[in-house]
């Protein structure tokens, strides 16, 4: 009898078929998913470029519309002027750089006008742009109220701001005020509103007084912050002391005793007139005093 053999029979490993189930069903994911990933990327890629063709586009038609005429100045008939008094058409339309060709969508309003106030003449610009092709500029010129010596004589407004020194060619139809220092005219000074509103009053007093001490004929306004203010007047070589204040009661007064001031003789002899008393005038005469 054959001896039984104790080795146990050797069965075939099995694999792990969870494993490969898994493993399995990840290849078929990844391969599942590629053409959906390549999809994205294909919209994404596409949308990009579409945008970039759109921004292209409108710049293209941006670029278009700015150089179309139909929004463009077609003559400097389409340019209106208003306001100046001094300045020539020519030279504000050189310096806000409008003419013919000129496009309005490209226009830029407030550079123009910021341009044009850097002229001492110019105190304010408004440019107004009227569709489709024409524009309406408006300056405002500074009015002069007198000039200043200081140093040399500049132009003064009726604010007190010096703007322009005077040059060849200026208008110099105006009074010139002396007595004060071109430093007096810097902001921060608490007497320049004071002095100014007296001269200004002053000024628009002598735009309607009587000869001699009417504007046309004041060639002088001298300035004593004490005593106050003194016309000199062409053709009288006399200086006329109004004080520093109550000047609509004081000119009335000289212009009712200058008859009998020409009849007597007394206006080429005069040194001063001193119209800074209550209801007369005192003439000093060369070497004597005389009231009256």
């Amino acid at each position: 009898m054959a001896p039984v053999s104790k080795l146990k029979a050797q069965h075939p490993v099995k694999k792990d078929t969870r494993f490969r189930r898994r493993r399995n069903n990840y290849r078929r994911r990844s391969k599942g998913e590629s053409p959906g990933y390549w999809r994205w990327a294909a919209f994404l890629t596409f949308g990009f470029l579409s945008l970039a063709g759109l921004g292209l586009g409108l710049a293209l038609l941006y670029y278009q519309i700015l150089t179309c005429s139909w929004f463009s100045i077609k003559d400097t008939k389409d340019i209106e002027v208003a306001g100046l008094r001094r300045l020539q058409p020519e030279l504000v339309l050189q310096m806000a750089k409008l003419g013919p060709g000129t496009n309005l969508l490209a226009l830029k309003p407030i550079q123009v006008e910021q341009a044009l106030e850097t002229h001492p003449w110019i105190a304010r610009a408004t440019l107004t742009r009227k569709w489709p092709h024409r524009v309406r500029l408006h300056v405002q010129e500074r009015e002069p109220m007198a000039l200043v010596q200081a140093g040399e004589l500049h132009y003064v407004d009726h604010r007190g701001n010096l703007f322009k020194p005077l040059h060849p060619g200026d208008p110099h139809d105006f009074p010139v005020i002396t007595g004060l220092s071109r430093e007096f005219f810097s902001p921060g000074q608490g007497a320049l509103p004071e002095t100014m509103d007296r001269i200004r009053q002053l000024v628009e007093l002598l735009k309607n007084a009587p000869p001699p001490l009417n504007l046309e004929n004041i060639s002088e306004i001298h300035v004593d912050l004490e005593r106050g203010l003194t016309l000199y007047a062409n053709g009288l070589g006399a200086g006329v002391d109004l004080g520093l204040s109550h000047y609509q009661e004081k000119l009335p007064r000289l212009a009712h005793a200058w008859p009998t001031l020409t009849q007597k003789g007394y206006l080429p002899r005069a040194a001063r007139i001193n119209l800074d008393y209550p209801q007369k005038v005192v003439l000093s005469l060369k070497g004597m005093e005389e009231n009256r």
